[in-house]
């Protein structure tokens, strides 16, 4: 018998009990994240998943890696308050609840191949792109890129015009 409480929505309730949660296979595993199959949640309207992250810092495709203790708090800790602060904006997101230090859980979905790098120090591959820029030059506001999540073609830098054409 599941003891899972869902609101109207069908979306975990905060008074899930998160000691019953069981962690299915693994579905996949990227640089910085694994993603975890959650069976004892899914329900006829969502299939639910956890995003654990790692203690690892990546840079220019991977090909840089360092092990940083607490960085996957830190990532989960940043990723949850941005969530928050959307869904309490009325804006949708895959985005349930945290569930450790280190874990979310969402609402299974297609990852948008986008990825978003915010900038406030001018260095490594930025400066790689821009040449004439001094090392440590800092951006105010904060820069904001758009990178296609291809590996195999290096993750191409996009405009913001590709990313509404696509």
């Amino acid at each position: 018998l599941k003891r899972i409480f869902l609101s109207r929505n069908g979306f975990p309730s905060a008074s899930l009990n998160m000691a019953d949660l069981v962690f299915g296979e693994q579905l996949n595993e990227g640089k910085t994240k694994k993603i975890f199959s959650l069976p004892n949640l899914d329900t006829d309207k969502a299939k639910f998943v956890a995003l654990r992250s790692k203690d690892r810092i990546t840079a220019n495709n991977a090909t840089r890696v360092n092990e940083m203790e607490g960085k996957g708090a830190l990532a989960t800790a940043t990723t949850a308050n941005i969530f928050e602060l959307l869904n309490d904006c009325g804006v949708p997101t895959h985005y349930v609840r945290r569930h450790s230090e280190a874990e979310l859980i969402c609402i299974s979905c297609d990852m948008v191949p986008i990825e978003f790098v915010t900038r406030r120090v001018a260095t490594g591959s930025f400066l790689r792109r821009n040449a004439g820029v001094k090392e440590g030059y800092r951006f105010a506001p904060p820069l904001l890129e758009f990178f296609y999540k291809d590996d195999e073609a290096g993750d191409p830098q996009w405009s913001y015009q590709q990313i509404l054409a696509a």
